[in-house]
């Protein structure tokens, strides 16, 4: 290992632990035994040594250290009563670790196995000091979905066990909950006497030290909960079909808080809740508004003698209630006050855009506002607010007019109506909204799914594809030319596409890794920046450079070391707290930072764009990948992405690709499944928040998910990815598959999908376009390729006869040259007709070529077009023709969720 930290290390350990304090969540205060003052603590649990970061798969980082929580508290001079104890624990632990991923070795899928969990061990006697803390810890991670069992969402009977004897023997008892999501908190009953819960969550590389410094006061906890956290699991609706292959969203709308406040079922923990060691006051000082803008100003005052503490401000709308479901109240917009020392205090500014009030008509396919009553609520937690302002609209407005798009056959919806009445409020102040003063949203022109257009440089020659209404525009023939002769404008882009070959133009919208390539097939195929995920491929006859693409949400996935020229180079990135905690500070100007701070290593490393940040909705609990998403609900999903977009994007030449687009909110059959999901839930949840991050930073690019919504699979799915994205948003990057979907590459061209990764189909494409010849080997038998199937997770083989059938009365003919003895299938198909021995080292094939080419070159330009848009953005692009470095959202219009 490299001996000293750089600079960078040190800033981003730094920041890293102060964005995991700013996000931890104190859940539970009882005789505010937090802070500690005394340093004398008995520590259990194995999260006490293998304190989990965050989650595995390519989510995953490979960091230089982790601090674990003792260490943590031993660096803040903590003493650790039973410090033997938990050495002899950890010894056995880490040999059962040991021997568990020993046994993964030789598989391919090693980076989506489950982590290495094991039970705590029942605690027979207890070490004395006036305190005792606990540590539960769980992890999850691509590829499965977590259990409603004992173990994962609900503790072991030895866990179980141990904190309610262990809150019982020590004056006072803290349990620390080192988790990637909601779990069962039945022991809060069936522990009376367990003083504090604090969410530390998985808080990155920094772990141990941000955990201290909270516990001893040093720092306050100041997160808030970014989902609802509920009595019993069986409340949340999404339980009764989640894990289905085709799940079905019967919920609709109502996710999260959205149904717990709309059906009046109380949770263990509200969304948006979260104490202090702190206590603050907040006064609603003026509202006003118009049409346009709604403007909200808070002053926040802490209250307390002893602490400093932040404070965050939520800011709700009840909308009037109508045919249309509409929830209880839904988050308009939030503020994190500065750290505020005892009675000090902040004036805050919140606003919102009176339209984001709108929902989606599903019957009309209209966007309105609702005529009535808005109820406007401020405070600290979804169920702690006060109604302090009202709205009145005179009449239904109807903002904007859509097409139906990526509606299911049959609505999944089964809750539909709200159960709560809104409340009759006086003494506050009032705004009259007309209707005629709202501006109605430029009419929206889709694009045909029947039309393509090509670009050929010869007009002679015959081009493939069936099925669609084509349209040739001759372009002139060039004999030289580059892809900097287009920015400089030498050249149209659409003529420089016009003359690349089939191949170059394959090549191009296919990432670079091949399927007769050796080495890892997942999540590790690329060549110019070791450990990275993929690149696209580079074109050195027209000045194309390859990109590099590396995950995931919570830091550069990279090697941390390798060798080359004999000389040993590191790659040590900074694991990040989780995507939920990053989100549970409420707070997107330290989220900024952290984009900041990633692009930062982005450019040390040599990697172009980042897959990340995701952002699926936390729909249920036991999503198996919900720790790298932000959160249940869409406008906090939304904007967080939009802070971590900004901060990487202000670096030159490099992005961000936003995942998984769309409805991937399970693991469960990811790869195959189809979420259907009613056409309201579509617009107002699952769209919702990648639509803020589209408009208000627009994304370098953006990842098509896996699984099918509403019967088509989202990488090949036109109204999602044209429709939707681009006519509907104005998105202007590129759309890139997730790694070997199962999406039809042929169809995904059509579709907007731009680029296939991490690549693999290139022949699928070629057949599509040409005759795909068939491959020999040197005795002259069919060739065999070997890959690995994600739908079944197995090996398969395939023959590679591609586009030819032997056939003894076909019009075609096949010569193969042969430098061993013709094997005996060949001596075969020799008797029956359809191969002739022409000399001792050549065959002659006869048969037919399959009816096949069904894609448009333009189908193919298309793609390459928005994928060279972007690479002609990039630094590497920048680097090799001598440019100056730009922003790549420079000069793209940035429209502001808030306003």
């Amino acid at each position: 290992m490299e001996q000293s930290m750089s600079q960078r290390e040190i800033n981003n350990l730094n920041l890293s632990k102060k964005v995991a304090q700013d996000g931890m969540v104190l859940l539970q205060n009882e005789n505010k035994a937090l802070p500690l003052r005394n340093k004398k603590v008995a520590l259990y649990g194995s999260g006490s040594f293998a304190t989990v970061k965050g989650g595995t798969g390519s989510g995953d980082v490979n960091q230089r250290h982790v601090s674990s929580i003792i260490e943590g508290l031993e660096a803040d001079n903590f003493e650790i009563a039973n410090k033997s104890w938990l050495m002899r624990f950890q010894k056995y632990y880490d040999s059962k670790k040991k021997e568990y991923y020993d046994n993964l070795d030789d598989s391919l899928m090693s980076l989506l196995a489950p982590a290495f969990s094991m039970d705590d061990m029942e605690i027979g006697e207890f070490v004395d000091a006036p305190i005792g803390i606990y540590v539960i810890s769980r992890s999850s991670g691509e590829g499965q979905d977590r259990k409603n069992e004992k173990g994962d969402y609900q503790l072991t009977d030895n866990e179980l066990s141990n904190i309610k004897l262990f809150s019982e023997y020590y004056q006072k008892s803290i349990l620390l909950l080192n988790v990637g999501g909601v779990i069962d908190t039945d022991f809060i009953e069936k522990c009376p006497l367990l003083d504090s819960v604090l969410l530390i969550s998985q808080p990155g590389m920094a772990a141990g030290e941000a955990v201290a410094e909270v516990l001893d006061g040093s720092v306050i906890p100041s997160g808030k909960l970014t989902d609802t956290w509920a009595f019993n699991y069986e409340d949340y609706p999404s339980a009764k079909y989640f894990g289905e292959k085709n799940p079905r969203y019967n919920e609709g709308i109502y996710v999260g808080y959205r149904y717990f406040d709309s059906f009046n079922i109380t949770p263990r923990y509200e969304f948006g809740f979260g104490l202090s060691y702190a206590k603050f006051l907040i006064d609603t000082v003026k509202i006003s508004g118009n049409e346009q803008k709604i403007d909200v100003s808070i002053n926040v005052q802490n209250s307390s003698e002893t602490f400093s503490g932040k404070e965050v401000v939520q800011l709700y709308v009840s909308n009037p209630q109508s045919e249309i479901s509409t929830p209880y109240q839904s988050l308009q917009a939030y503020a994190k006050t500065d750290l505020l020392k005892p009675s000090g205090y902040q004036k805050l500014n919140m606003s919102f855009d009176t339209k984001n009030l709108a929902v989606y008509d599903q019957k009309n396919a209209q966007l309105v506002m609702i005529p009535g009553t808005y109820l406007i609520r401020v405070g600290n937690s979804s169920r702690n607010t006060t109604v302090v302002g009202k709205l009145k609209l005179d009449e239904k407005v109807i903002l904007r007019q859509f097409e139906h798009k990526l509606a299911p056959l049959v609505d999944p919806t089964e809750i539909k109506d709200n159960k709560v009445l809104l409340e009759q409020v006086g003494g506050v102040p009032f705004i009259l909204l007309k209707a005629k003063n709202f501006e109605k949203a430029p009419e929206i022109k889709y694009t045909d799914y029947n039309e393509v257009k090509t670009y050929s440089s010869d007009e002679d020659t015959k081009l493939p594809g069936k099925g669609f209404n084509e349209t040739i525009e001759n372009v002139p023939e060039l004999q030289q030319m580059k892809l900097i002769d287009v920015l400089h404008r030498k050249i149209s882009l659409k003529e420089f596409v016009g003359n690349l070959s089939k191949q170059e133009l394959i090549d191009l919208v296919e990432g670079s890794w091949k399927s007769n390539n050796s080495g890892s097939m997942v999540g590790n195929a690329s060549q110019l920046v070791f450990g990275a995920a993929g690149e696209t491929t580079g074109n050195k006859r027209v000045g194309i450079p390859a990109t590099v693409n590396a995950d995931g949400p919570a830091g550069l996935r990279l090697s941390p070391e390798y060798k080359k020229d004999g000389k040993t180079h590191f790659q040590y990135a900074t694991a990040w707290p989780i995507g939920t905690m990053l989100a549970q500070t409420w707070n997107q100007d330290i989220v900024k930072q952290v984009g900041v701070a990633i692009g930062n290593e982005m450019k040390e490393f040599g990697v172009t764009m980042w897959l990340a940040p995701g952002m699926n909705i936390h729909r249920n609990p036991l999503g198996g990948r919900n720790f790298e998403y932000f959160s249940e609900d869409p406008l906090l999903s939304g904007t967080m992405a939009t802070a971590e977009t900004l901060g990487v994007q202000s670096h030159t030449g490099i992005g961000v690709v936003i995942k998984h687009f769309l409805g991937n909110n399970q693991e469960t059959k990811r790869n195959t499944g189809d979420s259907i999901i009613g056409e309201q839930a579509l617009r107002e949840i699952y769209l919702k928040n990648f639509e803020i991050a589209v408009k208000s930073a627009q994304p370098m690019g953006i990842m098509s998910s896996y699984n099918k919504v509403n019967g088509i699979y989202s990488g090949e799915n036109y109204e999602l990815l044209t429709n939707v994205l681009r006519d509907e948003w104005n998105f202007q990057g590129l759309v890139m598959t997730d790694w070997f979907s199962l999406a039809d590459p042929v169809h995904s061209m059509h579709s907007g999908n731009d680029l296939i990764m991490p690549g693999g189909s290139q022949d699928k494409l070629f057949s599509a376009v040409d005759n795909l010849r068939p491959e020999f080997d040197d005795d002259g038998s069919i060739s065999i390729r070997k890959s690995f199937d994600v739908e079944t997770f197995k090996q398969k083989y395939n023959n590679l006869w591609n586009d030819f059938e032997l056939a003894a009365d076909g019009d075609n003919y096949i010569r193969v040259n042969i430098t061993e003895k013709i094997n005996e299938s060949m001596k075969r198909s020799i008797l029956n007709g359809t191969v002739q021995i022409i000399d001792d080292n050549t065959l002659l094939l006869k048969g037919n070529w399959k009816d096949n080419n069904d894609l448009y070159i333009g189908d193919l330009q298309k793609s390459a077009m928005r994928i060279l848009n972007v690479v002609m953005r990039t630094d590497r692009f920048a680097k090799e023709n001598g440019l100056g470095e730009i922003k790549y959202n420079q000069n793209m219009e940035l429209d502001s969720y808030f306003g």
